[in-house]
């Protein structure tokens, strides 16, 4: 008699996984197609990492979702309609602060929904959440965070759909702000 094992790459094991951790939010607001947090003072962005169903782990970034619908390798879809809300259907990404100074992330989340004029997402984290209003379709929703952790370690944030809409997942870039 012969057996046949599945087995899930090690990358989609993450999903499991969950850390709280504080964070400190920056209030923004919202355009009809993307979603910017208020201006600061001038500064540059270094890239830390592109989050996506492909690429779902780095040396500083890692990818965790909750309660999606279909995973596909371009995309993640989450659907209430099918998922019953009381399932978490959240984007958690990742990000390893590297010491104990704060350090500021520009989170840009690349997310869409059909059929609707406009919905809302909402990052959340231990100490704040944000919110964003776009319009349907695809649109760049993004938001500031500050981490100020006592050393390095590891910190997540989570994106929700606060609309209640079938929405899809592309991708998540993180920035670090440097002066």
């Amino acid at each position: 008699m012969r057996t046949t094992t599945l087995r899930r790459p090690a990358g989609t094991l993450l999903a499991a996984l969950a850390v709280a951790v504080p964070l400190t939010v920056i209030a923004g607001e919202a355009s009809a197609r993307e979603h910017r947090p208020a201006a600061r003072a001038a500064a540059g962005w270094t890239p830390v990492g592109t989050l996506d169903p492909q690429h779902v782990t780095s040396a500083d970034t890692q990818l965790v979702l909750y309660g999606a619908h279909a995973f596909t390798p371009n995309n993640v879809a989450f659907n209430p309609q099918v998922i019953p809300s009381t399932v978490n259907q959240a984007v958690l990404p990742y990000v390893r602060v590297p010491d104990g100074a704060p350090h500021t992330y520009r989170l840009r989340f690349r997310v869409s929904t059909n059929g609707v004029t406009s919905t809302q997402y909402e990052l959340s984290g231990a100490s704040g959440t944000q919110t964003a209003t776009v319009a349907g379709g695809d649109a760049t929703v993004e938001f500031l965070v500050t981490l100020d952790l006592a050393g390095t370690g590891w910190a997540f944030h989570s994106l929700k759909n606060t609309g209640g809409h079938a929405w899809v997942f592309w991708s998540c870039q993180i920035d670090e702000q440097t002066p």
